[in-house]
């Protein structure tokens, strides 16, 4: 299939209003697939998304590996309600969202083995814009107010499998399924007497796919944590257009993950990691060179504040910064932010509280238009023993 047939169906948003504009509006997350997400917890969210190796219950659903550190049957969900606003010479406003990137669930199978199943996100494509601007005629200048938005994206269901395979090494391994659909809409207004009647327009677009995740994590020391994940997607991506019947297929990389986490005192753990996914391998599939590789980079540290008898309270400091993968009118785009956390553990790890607040922003080179946002994510555990 024609590679325009591809930018059409992922990047209809900006396909769906007239082009005979005198300004072009790209915001972040509109182009290629969306912004990234991870289906990670409040606590490595307070660490800057190191999830790769953690001391202490790694409760993101990144490294399959992670779950042979788990001794009980348990259930945990997060909840990230995000506010936006945009800022640049085209476009001003404010923007809410809010997502479940985790719902998890762990079964020990065996006194080695623990089976798992989860829900994340894995791309975001919520946003919306309101704007005025200039329709160009031979008559003259005729102005309009537009609004676009898109609603949905791109989820993952995971089925892991994580055991120990020797005092020191754990090996993981995840089956992967992408679904999702996202509800794009333009509306424009023009003025009252105008000859030219308001419009709106709308389409649907859905996905689905599947891939494979496989991790370690070896502890040669009691102090120290080292983990890697690789993720494989051989199926890629097909792409449909509910409304017009089309259908593609789009390429998925393949990423690599690594990380470590150090318990520096009995009260204190610092962590990081470092990934990468070559994304630019889709060049084929995204007309204009409109992937490149994206990485990223996080850390943070973990101080176990308070003890009581059979409860713990700990405060998190991290940050992070990342390379997203779909470039925006030449520009490579990214993302950074600072974290705060605090984290609870009752009952003697019967039941775990985190919850993380993130301040960062958005942005691109050349590109008119920037992002801060505040993010919280809200973690909730139990576990039967």
């Amino acid at each position: 299939m024609r590679r325009w047939l591809i930018a059409v169906l992922i990047a209809a948003a900006h396909l769906l209003s007239p082009p005979q504009v005198t300004g072009q509006l790209r915001l972040l997350g509109t182009a290629g697939l969306g912004r990234p997400l991870k289906p990670v917890d409040a606590r490595a969210r307070a660490l800057g998304d190191a999830a790769i190796a953690l001391h202490g219950s790694n409760l993101s659903a990144i490294n399959p590996a992670a779950l042979a550190r788990l001794n009980a049957a348990g259930i945990w969900v997060s909840y990230q309600p995000e506010s936006r606003t945009v800022k640049g010479e085209l476009a001003n406003g404010d923007f809410e969202t809010a997502d479940f990137p985790l719902v998890r669930v762990a079964l020990p199978v065996s006194n080695r083995w623990v089976l798992g199943a989860g829900f994340g996100g894995y791309f975001d494509q919520d946003w919306g814009v309101m704007f005025t601007d200039t329709l160009s005629l031979s008559t003259g200048d005729l102005e309009f107010e537009e609004t676009r938005r898109s609603d949905g994206g791109i989820s993952q269901f995971r089925i892991e499998l994580g055991g120990r395979v020797g005092n020191a090494l754990s090996l993981g391994m995840t089956g992967i399924y992408y679904s999702g659909e996202s509800r794009l809409s333009v509306s424009r207004v023009f003025e009252v007497d105008s000859a030219f009647n308001s419009f709106f327009t709308r389409a649907a677009i859905q996905y689905q796919g599947w891939g494979a995740a496989f991790g370690a994590e070896y502890r040669p020391l009691d102090e120290l944590a080292i983990g890697a994940v690789a993720t494989w997607n051989p199926s890629g991506l097909t792409v449909r257009n509910d409304t017009t019947n089309t259908e593609a297929d789009v390429d998925l990389p393949i990423g690599f993950d690594i990380g470590a986490s150090l318990q520096l005192s009995q009260e204190l753990v610092a962590a990081v990691a470092l990934g990468w996914t070559n994304w630019s391998a889709l060049d084929d599939d995204f007309p204009g060179r409109s992937a490149a590789d994206a990485y990223r980079i996080g850390g943070g540290i973990e101080l176990e504040a308070l003890t009581g008898r059979s409860s713990s309270l700990f405060v998190r400091l991290g940050g992070r910064f990342e390379r997203l993968p779909f470039v925006i009118q030449g520009g490579k785009p990214w993302e950074r932010s600072l974290s705060l956390g605090l984290g609870a553990v009752l009952r003697g790890g019967r039941g775990r509280l985190d919850g993380t607040l993130e301040l960062g922003g958005r942005g691109a080179e050349e590109l008119l238009i920037e992002e801060d946002f505040t993010r919280y994510t809200f973690s909730v555990a139990i576990f039967t023993s």
